[in-house]
């Protein structure tokens, strides 16, 4: 006499579990990936007391900005700097470099493409901002020479290129 056997059944219900199991981590991964990843951002919280603003006479607050002032430069230096940034710095002289004239204006080509066109303003000898029209501000847009003016680092990607 032969008895039956369970395997089968203990195959099938092991089945069954792991088939809902998988469920349950597919339905959990759709869940927490749903927001790309991120939680949302928490709401600002308002003062529990209104601010009172002041009505005397001179109290008006000038919005923050997002750089210090530009430092007040001599023109015969600012002329003299510009004349050391002047010129070609290249990574690779036709699809990623910066292009200086003497009076400060220039282009940044990356990838073949033009990405920035302006002028650059010296803070000092060494550090020169380049005009803003994205928003980033002025910590991105900055050029330094460095390596005694043979090279100029660029803050924006982190990136060094060599005078042409």
């Amino acid at each position: 006499m032969r008895l039956p056997s369970v395997a089968p059944a203990v195959t099938r219900t092991i089945s069954i579990v792991l088939a809902v199991a998988a469920v349950g981590v597919l339905a959990f991964t759709a869940l927490a990936d749903r927001n790309g990843g991120r939680r949302p951002a928490a709401a600002p919280s308002q003062p529990a007391t209104p601010v009172a603003e002041s009505t005397m006479p001179g109290s008006i607050d000038l919005p923050p900005t997002s750089a210090p002032a530009t430092p007040r430069v001599r023109a015969a230096d600012a002329r003299t700097w510009l004349r050391a940034l002047a010129g070609k710095w290249t990574q690779d002289a036709r699809k990623n470099y910066f292009q200086f004239q003497p009076d400060g204006t220039g282009e940044w080509v990356a990838f073949g493409q033009k990405l920035w066109t302006g002028k650059a303003t010296p803070r000092d000898a060494t550090t020169f901002d380049l005009s803003d029209r994205s928003g980033q501000g002025a910590s991105y847009w900055r050029v330094t020479l460095v390596s005694g003016g043979r090279s100029l680092f660029f803050a924006g990607t982190q990136t060094t290129y060599r005078k042409a």
